[in-house]
């Protein structure tokens, strides 16, 4: 059993398209166009969920809860991933927390966001840099499925955590805004944004937020116009001419291959938009199907024109429709 409390009261008439209101579990209008907005508060007291270090994915089994799990470690080249500048900006943070002491704030936190094409390696960076932290024996990290849990429902249940041996707390919010465009416009939502907002009242230990999306021209500013939601933002691009070259090279000779004139291929122009992702699958493609390298190279060139024009379609449809909601 449980009550609901007023939080917020708001002239309706004085509310604007475009206005952020603050996260409510129910919300009325009075006769007097008063807006009232209230949150239901359980009388039982949360139970403790005692936290050690590792790594560990939230799920919801119905209660929510952690269960352990780990990365891989993908035999992929750093440098190509981002994992220098993302462990650089992580290490800054968590050694330099007494800057933030010096502002007032106990619990120092620290948002980050990596947005690129899918494939561009922007997970995989996280999971080396995470694997990375996990060595130290002091780090908690949790794996928050965006798909599958609700900002809200992670943002009550970090506030149960009861930390033994753990210093640093790193949270892995993979594919904000989904996968499709119909979800972005879904996921880009109020419990999200309070969920960056309102950290203070959530972690008692000194937290990172690392996030990954597709889709940053459909919802960026909204994540990212205030301080504090994304403090660091990491384009992960397209790698260049000679780094395209490089990666052929490193995941052909994985498979003991020498394809020179291949590597040309990939370096030139027409394959400016393939990831470290499509270039993997060329190999892997050509050697399960046993194609020519040069033939799944043109597929894949082709599938990605495809894509790219059905996602620009699908996007122009999705912003239309925005308009009339």
């Amino acid at each position: 059993m449980g009550k609901f409390k007023l939080t917020n009261i708001s002239d309706f008439n004085e509310i604007k398209v475009g206005d952020y209101l603050d996260e409510s579990d129910y919300a009325t209008i009075t006769q007097n166009n008063k807006f009232l907005q209230f949150k239901y508060e359980d009388d039982k007291k949360l139970k403790k969920t005692v936290v050690t270090p590792g790594i560990f994915l939230i799920v919801q089994e119905p209660d929510t809860k952690l269960k352990e799990t780990q990365f891989s470690k993908e035999n992929l080249l750093d440098k190509f991933l981002y994992v220098e500048e993302v462990e650089s900006k992580l290490n800054s943070f968590f050694s330099k927390l007494d800057v933030y002491k010096k502002f007032g704030i106990d619990v120092p936190r620290r948002n980050m966001l990596l947005y690129g094409p899918p494939g561009s390696g922007k997970s995989t960076a996280i999971k080396k840099v995470a694997n990375k932290y996990n060595e130290d024996g002091k780090t908690l990290i949790v794996i928050y499925p965006t798909d599958k849990v609700e900002a809200y429902d992670v943002k009550q249940f970090v506030k149960t955590f009861e930390y033994h041996g753990v210093e640093k707390l790193i949270i892995i919010a993979e594919d904000i805004g989904g996968v499709e465009i119909d979800e972005v416009r879904m996921k880009s939502d109020s419990s999200l944004l309070s969920f960056l907002d309102n950290q203070e009242k959530s972690f008692k230990i000194p937290t990172a937020i690392i996030a990954t999306t597709n889709f940053p021209e459909v919802f960026l500013g909204n994540l990212t116009n205030r301080p504090g939601r994304f403090d660091d933002k990491i384009r992960v691009d397209f790698p260049n001419s000679e780094s395209r070259k490089e990666l052929f090279n490193f995941f052909s000779g994985q498979f003991g291959q020498k394809l020179d004139e291949e590597s040309e291929i990939i370096g030139s122009k027409k394959c400016s938009d393939f990831t470290p992702a499509h270039i993997r699958e060329v190999i892997i493609r050509a050697a399960i199907h046993e194609k020519p390298v040069r033939t799944v190279i043109d597929e894949i060139i082709k599938e990605i024109e495809e894509y790219k024009n059905a996602f620009q379609n699908k996007a122009k449809m999705g912003i239309n429709m925005a308009m009339y909601e």
